[in-house]
């Protein structure tokens, strides 16, 4: 009978040679007599077992076999290390004590765990004190343990968490730069679309699909009351949108949300899909007019030139799909090439269904009808009941006829690309027409997609009219442009409204019409009518509303009017109730700058006011890549004032001609109001040395700084005299570029004397080397004599002395005859 408990343990280190006569004979007896009385439950659950080859593992016989070890519980003891050593597995219930170590130390190994100090129990499954080393030296021939080092398997690696890469300034500036472009590209393909729409051959072919009275309805009479003049109109696109769903085909896909790529690999290997829309040119345009087959948005833009061919004022409107500037736009996926899966096709294709007695059939061998090198790979022979023998019988299979290929499902966003806006001239209204997609007549609340659909996003929407002119109408068709479309528009850019509305201008008719005025007044009211936001990241920004936690460095609140509250979260303090935060309305907001920033906009702080913001100045990143950085000499904090707290800057007035300057020499202006009274800024580069020629008082302009890295340079440029100097300064400026202008004249004409002169010996050297050709049959003409040659090469070497002779001679530049 065998035990789990170890012997008591009486100290560390080696176990001398006597351990084993230190215990009596009687306490021998005494421990067979208990052992048979222990019970049959330990208070230790036994260890599951597992099997571990160790035929890699030094043995001392020469057989190899698997060996049962005792596995340890990797959850209690993680640190643990384990050794393969020459030693027992465990005591036989026959030999008790240190005789059965004797009997089988030598024949079999003992799995060991070693431990920090610290980590040691008194349940090890095995005690040093019980194993005589020295019978361990006498079993190995050189008296050396063999011990085989077992590392842990690595653990496994975490999945690393990708993060955003943050853009960089010149980034920044790069996506919006692109964006920029990519609008302009989009309007113009747009404004080519819209002409094409209007071609006459397109509309002839488009003409007779719609009977009379469809038209009856489109084109009410004037006799009929508004309400009825506008549900003909729309009982008349019904008809038509039917009809057209009915002929229309969409075959191919239309444009969809343009993506940035992130490696510049994934954009060379970009290919366009097998199913992306082929009309290129106005006579592709003019082919799907006759097949009725294309993309949708192939469809609505034909649909438009349906509606014009009738007499319809219909407008062709478009969501530009450009590329976003902001970081957080969604990428353009990866193309995944499956290289295994490909391979494996090739191998174990099975193909089409073969006809094993048709003439092609490759069972057909001079063997026999039955018996063939069968072709094919073990698994297309799987289910044949001789497949091991190779016989396949003869099967009179009828002929089977092909399936019709199936249509590939073009899968595309539910939401529209192009659509068609008709006049409703009953109330001067424009209605939305998608006769393709959504299928609705006046509901433009149901064109824009949500912010998850990755192939189409609603950010510009332009109408364009027939003659050509094209106007923003993305008001009418978001439900929160204020609060979320804007952000992605120029417009929440620095100079991006300005921008816009230069590029609109011209696509725009050059003045404006009543429904024009009307439709603007129709988008303000939707805009107004923008409800408040639900969320606080819709806040930021926004143009009407704002929190107080979106508030900006140099942003401060005038006013504690409060116009609405918002949930914040949890309230920790009252668990279960939520945290609720002020709204302010954006105009409360003003922006505060220091006393200099004010005093370079022309503005200087009023005597005793007190700053109504002090913002604790930060270092900036560029001081820490310089080794004095540790001794700036920063502020406590940066007083910040607001507009009303400031004042017109007065420099002192010029007295008798006399410019101020300041301790540098020079006077800043850095706004046309910062030229003191009595005096005049001529900005010119010649305008100090005109000062020093006439011998004024003058100071040079301050204009500003220009920055690199942590210094700032000072920008000069003209300068300040007295108003009376005016005209003597600008007379002596005239005079320096009418003799800088005379020089560049001069220089310009010794330039083509030269060009002359090159022209004119290249001639006299084709005119000597022709003396030397054969004329004639066969004569050859004398050629110069050595004096000659050497008076041409005198005349060749001239300085120019000839050319400056024959200027006003008349011959243009050449030698008179």
């Amino acid at each position: 009978m065998t035990t789990n408990r170890p012997l008591p343990r009486k100290g560390k280190g080696k176990a001398s040679a006597s351990c084993q006569s230190l215990v009596p004979d009687v306490y021998q007896d005494m421990l067979a007599e208990a052992l048979p009385n222990q019970p049959d439950v330990l208070e230790r659950p036994l260890k599951r077992r597992r099997k571990i080859q160790v035929n890699d593992l030094p043995t001392l016989g020469s057989s190899k076999q698997p060996i049962d070890l005792e596995s340890h519980d990797m959850d209690e003891e993680e640190d643990v290390q384990f050794e393969d050593v020459l030693g027992a597995e465990k005591l036989d219930g026959s030999d008790t004590g240190f005789e059965a170590i004797d009997k089988e130390f030598a024949s079999k190994r003992l799995q060991t765990a070693y431990r920090n100090s610290a980590d040691e129990s008194e349940d090890s499954d095995f005690e040093w004190d019980a194993v005589n080393l020295d019978e361990v030296e006498r079993a190995s021939p050189n008296g050396d343990l063999e011990l085989t080092l077992t590392t842990k398997p690595p653990p496994p690696r975490q999945m690393t968490i990708s993060r955003r890469k943050v853009a960089t300034k010149a980034e920044r500036e790069l996506r919006l730069q692109t964006h920029k472009l990519h609008i302009l590209c989009l309007l113009a393909y747009m404004d080519r679309r819209n002409r094409w729409c209007n071609d006459p051959d397109v509309q002839e072919l488009l003409k007779p699909l719609v009977n009379k009275k469809v038209v009856t309805f489109l084109r009410p009479k004037s006799s009929l009351s508004q309400f009825g003049r506008a549900e003909s109109l729309k009982r008349g696109l019904d008809d038509l949108s039917r009809m057209w769903r009915t002929k229309f085909r969409i075959t191919t896909r239309g444009m969809r949300r343009s993506l940035w790529a992130e490696r510049e690999q994934d954009l060379r290997q970009y290919k366009l899909l097998p199913d992306a829309d082929t009309v290129l040119e106005k006579s592709d345009f003019r082919e799907a007019a006759k097949t009725l087959k294309g993309s949708r948005d192939i469809g609505a833009q034909l649909y438009c030139a349906l509606l014009r061919s009738l007499g319809v004022e219909a407008r062709l409107v478009c969501s530009l799909q450009p590329l976003s500037y902001n970081a957080g736009g969604p990428p353009m996926p990866r193309e995944i090439v499956s290289v295994g899966k490909a391979a494996i096709q090739d191998d174990y294709d099975e193909g089409e269904p073969v006809d094993i007695n048709g003439p092609d059939s490759p069972f057909k061998t001079a063997g026999g009808p039955n018996v063939a090198a069968v072709p094919f790979t073990p698994l297309r022979r799987l289910g044949h009941p001789n497949a091991a023998d190779y016989h396949i019988p003869d099967i009179s299979a009828p002929v089977v006829t092909p399936p019709k290929p199936k249509t590939k499902t073009i899968h595309e966003s539910p939401y529209p690309i192009f659509w068609v806006e008709v006049l409703d001239e009953a109330h001067q209204k424009w209605l939305s027409v998608d006769p393709l997609v959504t299928e609705t007549i006046a509901k433009p609340r149901s064109f824009e997609p949500p912010s998850s659909d990755r192939d189409n996003n609603m950010t510009y929407v332009v109408a364009f009219e027939e003659e050509g002119s094209a106007r923003d109408v993305t008001r009418r068709y978001t439900k929160a442009y204020n609060a979320k479309t804007r952000k992605n528009r120029v417009e929440s850019t620095e100079g991006g409204v300005k921008w816009w509305r230069r590029t609109m201008r011209a696509y725009s008719r050059g003045w404006r019409s009543d429904l024009d005025q009307i439709e603007d007044i129709e988008l303000a009211a939707n805009e107004a009518k923008e409800p408040m936001p639900k969320n606080i990241v819709d806040f930021k920004d926004h143009p009407y509303y704002a929190l107080e936690r979106h508030l900006k460095r140099h942003e401060v609140l005038v006013s504690t009017h409060e116009v609405g509250k918002v949930a914040a979260g949890r309230d920790l303090s009252n668990p279960g109730q939520k945290r609720l935060e002020t709204i302010y309305r954006r105009r409360d907001v003003k922006i505060a700058r220091s006393a200099d920033a004010w005093y370079r906009l022309g503005r200087e702080v009023k005597i005793g006011e007190q700053p109504i913001k002090i913002v604790p100045a930060k270092r900036r990143p560029e001081d820490e890549n310089f080794e004095d950085a540790v001794d700036i000499d920063e502020p406590a904090g940066t007083n910040l004032y607001t507009e009303n707290q400031t004042e017109f800057y007065e420099p002192p007035p010029i007295i008798n001609g006399r410019v101020p300057k300041n301790s540098f020499g020079n006077l800043d202006i850095f706004v046309p109001s910062m030229v003191p009274k009595g005096g005049i800024y001529i900005p010119s580069d010649e305008a100090s040395r005109a000062a020093r020629i006439l011998g004024i008082d003058y100071a040079d302009a301050l204009t500003g700084f220009e920055f690199r890295g942590r210094h700032g340079t000072a920008i000069l440029k003209g300068i300040v005299v007295a108003i009376e100097y005016r005209e003597a300064v600008e007379a002596v400026i005239e005079g320096f570029l009418h003799e800088k202008a005379q020089a560049e004249e001069e220089a310009r004409i010794l330039a083509a004397l030269k060009m002359w002169k090159r022209f004119l010996i290249g001639l006299r050297i084709k005119q000597r080397v022709s003396t030397y050709e054969v004329e004639g049959e066969g004569e050859e003409v004398e050629a110069e004599t050595p004096e000659e040659i050497q008076m041409l090469s005198q005349d060749d070497d001239d300085d120019g002395m000839e050319s400056e002779e024959y200027i006003d001679d008349g011959a243009g530049g050449f030698f008179l005859e």
